[in-house]
């Protein structure tokens, strides 16, 4: 892996992505970007309030086009969006990009435990208990083809620390080098 090689981090929302990514920027001395937090500074609202207001389709548009500049930002460690990589154009930046693709999973517990302490997320906005479990089982089928296809997988769960898991993510990076 070149210095200047961006790092993405792709998965579910809720898996640590951007925990995970701050963390792993710091330990490589490197830039940290979170492409919703891009997303949000571009439109001035936050990611529920452009769903909201645009719809899902604006907040892709927006989304695509942070993903396309944080690809051209050399070495930066990126979180995307939980559903970026389903977009092939987002997939072309990265990969244009000679990115490192790293898709960060948990488990569904861990998932509806973590979002049961955050805002509610657009797509889950509204739903019974039952009805996100289900919405997210089938959110994970869809995107499976997509998260499968990352370069390296980290899994997070409630025993293990984000410290942890960067510094063993770091780890295999600097192996990925040699």
């Amino acid at each position: 892996m070149d210095r200047a090689r961006p790092i993405f981090l792709t998965g579910f929302m809720a898996t640590g992505k951007s925990r995970l990514g701050r963390l792993l920027a710091a330990r490589l001395g490197r830039p940290f970007y979170d492409t919703d937090r891009m997303v949000e500074e571009r439109a001035g609202q936050t990611v529920p309030e452009i769903f909201a207001d645009r719809g899902e389709e604006a907040f892709r548009e927006l989304e695509s086009a942070c993903v396309r500049e944080a690809a051209a930002l050399d070495g930066a460690v990126v979180a995307l969006g939980g559903g970026a990589i389903t977009l092939s154009e987002n997939r072309k930046a990265i990969r244009g990009a000679g990115a490192v693709l790293v898709c960060v999973e948990a488990d569904v517990e861990s998932i509806l435990k973590r979002l049961s302490r955050k805002e509610d997320r657009p797509l889950l906005a509204g739903l019974t208990p039952d009805q996100r479990r289900q919405k997210i089982e089938e959110m994970l089928a869809e995107r499976a083809p997509f998260y499968g296809a990352a370069d390296i997988t980290v899994r997070t769960s409630e025993e293990t620390s984000a410290e942890a898991v960067a510094g063993g993510l770091a780890r295999r990076l600097e192996e990925c080098r040699r």
